[in-house]
């Protein structure tokens, strides 16, 4: 499966295969790309396993690339820039004290620390997690009629509308 999206400013290829196979990764032109980003599964049943699989993905992307462009002069040639998103905030050092090349390009997103932080926010901001949610995600078409204080029928008409993000 292949699917390639392309603009003036970047381009995207998704494809399917096997992060552990140098085929694979060759055939994704991964030593030529600038950066990569390794997702996670939230809804895993172990979230420690799921970031120790992500943190071996990581691993694996840096040693392919870094023995495709060994013969660069440059080190920044052979040090992919990577975007790691895990679940726990204990896995961060994990993944820093993996690595043998400089991180300092990498950055992680630790989904635990995004809803601590969001969650703490939301004590000196009351509704801040509704007014991000419905930010994030419409409620669709929302009969205001069935409001019967002024504020309801405001909140309840913005529910219907998002953020999109327009290229420019």
């Amino acid at each position: 499966m292949e699917a390639y999206f392309q603009s003036n400013k970047f381009s995207l290829t998704y494809l399917a295969g096997d992060v552990f196979e140098d085929v694979d990764l060759d055939r994704a032109l991964l030593h030529r790309a600038e950066s990569c980003v390794v997702l996670t599964n939230k809804n895993s049943q172990n979230a420690l396993e799921e970031d120790y699989q992500n943190i071996l993905i990581a691993l694996a992307l840096k040693k392919f690339v870094y023995k495709m462009n060994k013969h660069m002069n440059d080190e920044d040639k052979y040090n992919l820039k990577l975007c790691i998103q895990l679940i726990k905030p204990e896995s961060k050092t994990l993944y820093y004290k993996s690595l043998n090349l400089d991180p300092t390009n990498d950055q992680l997103i630790i989904v635990e620390q995004i809803k601590m932080n969001l969650l703490a926010k939301s004590c000196f901001a009351p509704g801040l997690i509704s007014c991000m949610a419905n930010l994030f995600a419409s409620a669709g078409a929302v009969d205001i009629d069935s409001f019967s204080k002024e504020w309801q029928k405001e909140y309840a008409n913005g529910m219907g509308h998002e953020i999109y993000r327009v290229p420019i």
